[in-house]
């Protein structure tokens, strides 16, 4: 009888974390679909209603503007303390959309480490 307990308690044990693993997980997000709807000379408000806000906004010496999106794709045990660099480098997805005169004129997408 000792032993159905402990293998009952062990299953429990096993099930609970495991729930608690997945409820850690994130939503899957994948820049690259972003990217790919994205086209030259579409407006501002196109690609916003597209993809939304931009993370980060810059200008360049030539006068363009460049909006760019981040997505941390590292998988979470890289995030570990310590242990995760063991793992290899973090990676982040971005796309680079940059505008001349309010439209896009170019969309980089690419994989870059963090």
């Amino acid at each position: 009888m000792k032993i159905l307990e402990k293998s009952l308690l062990l299953f429990v044990f096993i099930g609970i974390f495991s729930i608690s693993l997945t409820s850690c997980a994130k939503k899957q997000y994948h820049l690259a679909v972003d990217a790919s709807i994205i086209s030259k000379g579409q407006t501002k408000n196109q690609v916003m209603e597209l993809v939304g806000k931009p993370d980060y906004i810059t200008k360049t010496e030539k006068g363009d503007e460049q909006w760019y999106y981040y997505n941390d794709i590292t998988p979470f045990y890289k995030k570990i303390p310590f242990l995760g660099r063991l793992f290899g480098k973090r990676e982040v997805e971005v796309i680079q959309v940059t505008y001349y005169m309010d439209r896009v004129a170019k969309v980089i997408y690419y994989v870059a480490e963090k």
